[in-house]
C-alpha cells in the first residue's frame, strides 16, 4: 500500500522497528523514513510507504523541532541517563540570565563532534558497534545550525532545552556542550521531535490510529516547500522525464496532472528544465 504516514513513535522503540510495525499494518514490503529517533526518544517521524518512497529524497528535513530534559551532575558514555556513569561531580545552580546567554552563544552555525553511540559509518562499520566494543574512534567536527535556543530550570538538577535545529544535529550532545559552558556535567533524559519545519506533532497519529483505518497523511504536506507546485500542459513529456521549456521564476518545480504530483523538475544552466526523479 502506497502512504505518507506521521507518527508519533513511542519511547522505547527503535525507528527500524517503528517502520517496520508501519509496514506489517499496511502489508507493505517497501519503505523509508526521513530520519531516525533514539529508542528512548519519541516523537514525530515521516514514514514513507510503497510509491511514495520516491519522495525521500524531496521530503522536509531541517528545522527539526526538539523538546528535550536532562540532569546535571553526571557524564555518561551514551551522554544520555540510559548510559553508563563515566564521571560525577556536584553541581551549582544557574540562573536564567547566565541560560540565556549560553544559549544565544550557541545559536547559529556551530561545529559539533558526532557522539560514538551514533549510526554514523567509519570504515564500513558504524560508530556504536565500535563503542559496544570499548573502542572510541576519532571524529571529526561538523557544522551544524542552531535556529533557535531555549533552556529553563525546572527543578534541583534538571533542566528543559527547546531547540530547532539543522539535520544531523545530535540533541544528546548539544546538551553535552551547553553543559560544558556552564562549567557543568549533564545527560540527557528526555527527549520528543516535536516538529519537522512546519509539520508538528499535532499533524501525527499513533500505531492505534493506523490500526483503525486512521491517520494517513496528504502526500504533499511532507514535501519541500522551496518547490512550487505547477500544473503541466505536457503530462507525456513528464511521465518520460524530457526536458522542459517552462516560464517560471522558482528553479525547482513538482509538476502534476489534476493534481497529481508527476515528477520534480530542476532548471539548469541550459535555461530548461530537467527531470530530477519521476514521482508517480
Amino acid at each position: 500500500m502506497d502512504a505518507v504516514i506521521l507518527l508519533n513513535k513511542p519511547a522505547g522503540m527503535t525507528s527500524f522497528d517503528a517502520v517496520r510495525k508501519c509496514r506489517r499494518i499496511f502489508s507493505e514490503k517497501k519503505a523509508g523514513h526521513t530520519g531516525t529517533l533514539d529508542p528512548e526518544a519519541s516523537g514525530l517521524m515521516i514514514i514513507l510507504l510503497g510509491k511514495y518512497t520516491k519522495y525521500l529524497p524531496f521530503c522536509v528535513k531541517d528545522h527539526k523541532q526538539y523538546h528535550a530534559e536532562f540532569l546535571l551532575g553526571k557524564k555518561t558514555d551514551t551522554e544520555d541517563v540510559w548510559g553508563t556513569v563515566t564521571e560525577e561531580k556536584p553541581y551549582g545552580m544557574h540562573e536564567q540570565r547566565e541560560l540565556d546567554e549560553i544559549s544565544e552563544q550557541m545559536t547559529g552555525k556551530i561545529m559539533q563532534v558526532p557522539p560514538m553511540y551514533s549510526a554514523i559509518k567509519k570504515d564500513g562499520r558504524k560508530l556504536y558497534e565500535y563503542a559496544r566494543r570499548g573502542i572510541t574512534i576519532e571524529r571529526e567536527a561538523r557544522e551544524i545550525t542552531v535556529f533557535s535556543l531555549q533552556t529553563s530550570h525546572i527543578e534541583d538538577n534538571r533542566y528543559a532545552m527547546d531547540a530547532s535545529v539543522s539535520s544531523g544535529t545530535y540533541i544528546r550532545t548539544l546538551i553535552t556542550d551547553y553543559a560544558a559552558k556552564m562549567n557543568e556535567l549533564a545527560a540527557m533524559s528526555s527527549l520528543v521531535r516535536t516538529g519537522i519545519e512546519h509539520i508538528t506533532l499535532a499533524d501525527s497519529c499513533t500505531f492505534e490510529d493506523l490500526e483503525n483505518g486512521r491517520g494517513l497523511a496528504d502526500p504533499a504536506v511532507v514535501l519541500d516547500r522551496s518547490f512550487d507546485f505547477l500544473e503541466t500542459d505536457d503530462p507525456a513529456a513528464v511521465r518520460n522525464g524530457r526536458k522542459l521549456k517552462i516560464d517560471h521564476p522558482n528553479p525547482h518545480l513538482f509538476l502534476t496532472e489534476n493534481g497529481l504530483i508527476l515528477a520534480a523538475y530542476e532548471r539548469q544552466e541550459d535555461g530548461l528544465y530537467h527531470c530530477m526523479r519521476g514521482l508517480l
